[in-house]
């Protein structure tokens, strides 16, 4: 069996803050232990959304194997163990810099948007914007509910253009974790 394999990046933002964090896939996305992760203050440019997305996605890593075997046990408990590690620091830098009592209120109300690549197939990123639930986790819209919710961008596009259709799906993000309405509309 052959797997589609793809590289992807999340891209969060609030009323304080956006993050753009590249990802590892091994049959499941998990916290990239090297790739490119970055936050800033909100408002950031489209440009400089795009560039963060693109350099996310370029260093995102795909460790699923093209013929669909398994994955080396040991390897994928000693990546988890990295990740989490690397993730928690991260999270521990955001709530300091934007003042968040604990880690625990800095997950609290941001908006979320999935960013994939099929990089051996395509060259067009998509992009999906979240609905947020209650206990603030977040899920992509069934795909009877997700026109217009869903977009995609050549991943040469201008840096511009990558982070204004960002903005675009941050427009549709919904849920009670909602931050507030974009800075570009």
């Amino acid at each position: 069996m052959a797997v589609i394999r793809s590289k992807s990046c999340s891209i969060r933002r609030t009323d304080k803050w956006i993050s753009v964090e590249s990802e590892e896939v091994w049959y499941g996305i998990y916290f990239s232990r090297k790739g490119h992760v970055i936050h800033a203050p909100r408002n950031v440019t489209p440009e400089w959304i795009g560039l963060n997305v693109r350099q996310a996605l370029q260093t995102s890593e795909s460790f699923t194997p093209v013929d669909g075997s398994s994955v080396d046990g040991e390897a994928l408990i000693a990546m988890k163990e990295a990740s989490n590690e690397r993730r928690l620091a991260f999270w521990d830098d955001i709530t300091a810099s934007y003042g968040y009592k604990n880690r625990d209120l800095a997950w609290k109300k941001f908006d979320l948007v999935f960013a994939s690549w099929r990089f051996d197939l395509t060259n067009d990123i998509r992009l999906t914007s979240s609905k947020s639930s209650r206990g603030g986790g977040h899920s992509a819209w069934p795909r009877n509910r997700n026109e217009g919710r869903v977009f995609s961008v050549p991943i040469d596009a201008s840096d511009r253009d990558l982070g204004e259709t960002v903005l675009k799906a941050f427009a549709k993000c919904e849920g009670p974790g909602k931050s507030t309405e974009p800075l570009f509309p």
